[in-house]
């Protein structure tokens, strides 16, 4: 069933507040919103943790930081309540004609309720009945979670394009990602990223076989690993004690390592922000996939490769698994191989121009 025009906004709201991948995949929806409304007022609704990939992004004119971890606490705590009740009347004062939710969840979908927006989207199969708070319920039948989005769009009458997986690089990230390269003697694209983290235990690889795959690269190129602060432990078990390797675990801030994916020659990952990043700013890449599925969120566009085991129970969707079997049997090896592929792709992509920082 075809889903009404809305008129054309003034002020959208985008609700993606987490996780990081999820929030880059939302991007061709930024970007198509630019393109059809160029004089609109676009904000988005962001976790702190999350907030510093939109900094500096071309397109977006307000970050609105959202606190998941204190507000969810409004059932046992009246301070966190009375704050939550002022944030909803704060996101109705400001009278969105548009909200657009890619998230998909109660929270969300209560708060796009809550913007008293005349015009409230979302998807149609929506968990925890977030689709009773929209006046537009859009069925999609794409199984990639950046396809899901760009379809949402486009039903709002929103120019999305899959090419609008992009994210600006800042001057202030390149610097700082120059300047740690520069202090090694790392030329661009002349060195590989290693994402080992993800968020879900069951789509880690294990570490002594990064530890086979970063010690096979690390001979011909400098290998940077990174990750958050609470994967320093995962970093450091990765690549301590190895020549040519380099841990910046929790030492970077998003858009530096946004600046050191996009100066890299490759980057190999698990299924994490990294496998997002990687194509939003055009360096090819390796994800190692297990639970999870390619085709719903694997390698996107081009430039990307998922390697995975061959296991019967692969791509199980499963978040606890006593055994991760598909995680363990990719071989490093494989991984190897299909980097040095990556490298060799990498070696022909442009470096992002300055008049392509902010």
């Amino acid at each position: 069933m075809k889903v009404p025009q809305p008129p054309p906004p003034r002020k959208v709201l985008i609700l993606k507040p987490s996780s990081l991948g999820d929030v880059i995949g939302g991007m061709p929806v930024l970007r198509g919103l630019r393109r059809t409304f160029p004089r609109a007022h676009i904000a988005w609704l962001v976790t702190p943790a999350c907030a510093g990939i939109l900094d500096g992004q071309r397109d977006l004119d307000e970050v609105i930081p959202f606190d998941r971890k204190r507000f969810g606490r409004i059932a046992r705590d009246p301070e966190a309540t009375g704050e939550f009740m002022r944030f909803c009347r704060e996101l109705r004062r400001r009278q969105f004609d548009w909200v657009i939710d890619l998230q998909g969840l109660f929270r969300s979908g209560y708060l796009s309720f809550a913007a008293d927006a005349p015009t409230r989207a979302g998807f149609a199969d929506a968990r925890e009945l977030a689709w009773v708070f929209y006046t537009h319920r859009i069925r999609v039948t794409a199984p990639h979670t950046v396809d899901r989005n760009i379809q949402l769009a486009r039903a709002l009458g929103v120019d999305a394009r899959g090419e609008d997986l992009r994210l600006t690089v800042t001057r202030q990230g390149r610097s700082s990602a120059e300047s740690f390269l520069a202090e090694r003697e790392i030329q661009p694209r002349r060195y590989v990223v290693v994402a080992p983290g993800t968020r879900r235990e069951n789509k880690l690889y294990p570490a002594r076989h990064w530890r086979e795959v970063i010690a096979k690269l690390a001979a011909e190129l400098p290998v940077v690993v990174i990750g958050s602060a609470g994967e320093r432990a995962l970093c450091a078990e990765v690549a301590d004690g190895l020549a040519n390797a380099f841990s910046l675990a929790g030492r970077t801030s998003l858009p530096e390592l946004v600046a050191l994916i996009a100066l890299a020659g490759t980057v190999i990952c698990c299924d994490s922000a990294a496998s997002f990043i990687a194509p939003a700013v055009g360096t090819p890449f390796v994800t190692l996939m297990g639970p999870t599925r390619p085709e719903r969120t694997g390698p996107y566009g081009r430039g990307g490769k998922a390697v995975l085991a061959d296991i019967p129970c692969l791509g199980c969707l499963k978040r606890r698994c006593r055994h991760a079997t598909c995680m363990q049997w990719i071989r490093p090896a494989d991984v190897a191989a299909a980097a040095g592929e990556a490298l060799a792709a990498g070696a022909k992509v442009p470096l992002p121009t300055d008049s392509a920082c902010v």
